[in-house]
């Protein structure tokens, strides 16, 4: 597709991650206003992921580890929602905004998959219900709240099994994730122990369980044995070969069968495809690999022309014929953002009718934080360790960070670190029920044509009516007393609805979540049942809106 003055071509991004954003960062410099670029983000920032260790630590404030999109990217167009289809064929994604979560259609001529990876924890029992988890600005805020919850109850519980448990902190996985993150927690505990005068430091259990025989594998064997010396001079025990195999609200267990009794367990493994991901296997035949999407060297999805893909979410080969996994691109900060400069360059370049060039890149060197003001790092081939690493560790993410406010922010919390105490306000966030109560007045309108419902609706008091809208007039197909519900059916394929539903008098109406109902409606066979049911007696298919 070559660029005209008559037909405007339009680039979809799907995802503000290191690869979406700098993907249209690099789009909207190289084409300016000759195409459109829209990038699509269910939230509306960006987040610096490698500084996440760093907030849950309280170093960095929730709020400087983050860019809103609006200003990192000024002249695209942004909108905050979520995709829930693509249809390759017409070349359309299907997604739903705002409160009323109508079915939109955003059309595109080249679309960029860079929505990541979401945590699977499904093959290790319990780790779902019981571990934490640090991908996102509120996993890093949740943590911190976790570890001062823990540190409050110990300093005041008479019971010493339990002390023992609120006290230890596992941390699962040895890449840079796991070890930076226990690193920061070993500091922002050593750092605020002070304050709880019944607890003593000889009391601290942290433990960091690697699968392979030596943590960071990323990094030459030395850097990674000087931070497996630092970690243990603090305190933290480090076990190698050693597996995970379950979870529970009091202890992990290990594959040799020994039990660690804690009450925090933090995952930095286990990820896997996004459900859009998934769905798009499924309904769209896309190929997956390893769990990503198998892209060719020029970053383009295997099978559509049109369609690429990068970051973690995307298997990139950094060959012509890959033979292991070490022959495709990792899914760290550092490629994405050069995958992002060579992915808009490419779709500029097939606009302007001109070649595009495979993805290669030489990684200048890997650092990883190891707290207490101590890194290990190997850059241009040279190894450095100690406060040298960690001082170049800070100057390199200062440079990444995007926008110069974000960077003087970062910098004030470095800064101020060194003089000030770590706070141990912990500050509850708001959790979403799975049942909210709702209120609506007569000849409110709930539901019109076009939306995806958000939950099972159940009548408590009042009356509902279904109304199914034809060409010039409309039909009541159905009335809704207390005790009867609507929505089930819509919920399980992400039905749009096809009619209103109104409230006929003054009503209140329990609303529970779409997750929390299938997660109720698949472990409850009776409920199931029931709900089966009701819809086979009551009213028929065709009945619903």
């Amino acid at each position: 597709m070559v660029m005209s003055a008559a037909a405007k071509p339009k680039v979809v991004v799907l995802g503000a991650g290191f690869g979406g954003a700098y993907t249209a960062k690099h789009l909207h410099r190289l084409l300016g206003k000759r195409a459109e670029i829209e990038l699509i983000n269910q939230s509306n920032y960006f987040v610096f992921q490698p500084l996440l260790p760093e907030v849950a630590s309280g170093t960095i404030n929730a709020q400087d580890a983050v860019t809103p999109l609006r200003l990192m990217i000024p002249g695209i167009k942004f909108r905050m929602a979520e995709v829930l289809d693509i249809d390759f064929d017409r070349r359309v994604v299907c997604l739903v905004q705002g409160s009323k979560r109508r079915m939109l259609e955003c059309r595109y001529d080249h679309l960029v998959i860079a929505g990541g990876q979401q945590t699977n924890l499904s093959f290790l029992p319990g780790f779902t219900e019981h571990s934490l988890t640090l991908k996102n600005l509120a996993d890093a805020h949740h943590l911190r709240n976790v570890v001062i919850e823990r540190l409050e109850h110990a300093d005041v519980t008479q019971d010493t099994e339990l002390k023992k448990r609120l006290l230890t902190f596992v941390v699962a996985g040895g890449g840079f994730s796991g070890v930076e993150t226990i690193g920061e927690m070993s500091e922002m505990i050593r750092r605020i122990l002070k304050y709880y005068p019944n607890i003593e430091a000889q009391e601290l259990r942290g433990v960091l369980v690697q699968r392979g025989d030596r943590i960071l594998p990323e990094l030459p064997e030395k850097l990674a044995a000087y931070a497996h010396r630092q970690l243990q001079r603090r305190g933290i025990e480090i076990m190698l070969n050693c597996g995970l195999k379950s979870a529970s609200a009091t202890a992990v267990e290990l594959d040799s069968g020994e039990k660690i009794d804690t009450a925090t367990v933090v995952s930095t493994i286990g990820n896997g495809p996004s459900k859009l991901v998934l769905s798009l296997e499924k309904k769209q035949g896309l190929r997956l690999e390893r769990g990503k999407i198998r892209t060719d060297r020029y970053l383009r999805v295997a099978g559509h022309e049109n369609v690429w893909s990068i970051g973690d979410a995307a298997l990139i080969p950094m060959v012509e014929q890959p033979r292991d996994a070490a022959d495709f691109a990792p899914p760290t900060a550092q490629y994405a953002v050069r995958e992002a400069r060579c992915l808009a360059r490419n779709i500029a370049a097939r606009l302007k009718g001109k070649r595009v060039k495979p993805f290669n890149y030489t990684p200048k060197g890997s650092l990883a934080s190891i707290g207490n003001y101590k890194a290990v790092a190997k850059v241009f081939g040279v190894r450095f360790s100690g406060v040298i690493a960690w001082s170049m560790w800070r100057g390199f993410y200062m440079l990444m960070l995007p926008g110069f406010i974000t960077k003087m922010r970062v910098a004030l919390n470095w800064f101020l670190d060194y003089f000030v105490p770590r706070t141990i306000v912990q500050v509850s966030t708001t959790q979403s029920r799975a049942c909210r109560y709702a209120r609506y007045c007569a000849g409110e309108v709930i539901f019109v044509p076009g939306q995806i419902a958000d939950g099972l609706y159940v009548v408590v008091e009042g009356q509902l009516e279904a109304v199914r809208s034809g060409q010039g007039d409309s039909k009541i197909v159905r009335k809704l007393e207390p005790g009867d519900h609507w929505g089930d059916n819509l919920l399980q394929d992400n039905q749009q609805t096809s009619g209103y539903l109104k409230a006929v008098i003054d009503s209140r109406v329990l609303i529970l979540q779409r997750d929390d109902f299938a997660a109720l409606r698949e472990s409850m066979p009776p409920v199931d049942a029931y709900l089966n049911s009701a819809a086979s007696t009551k009213w028929s298919t065709s009945e619903q809106i």
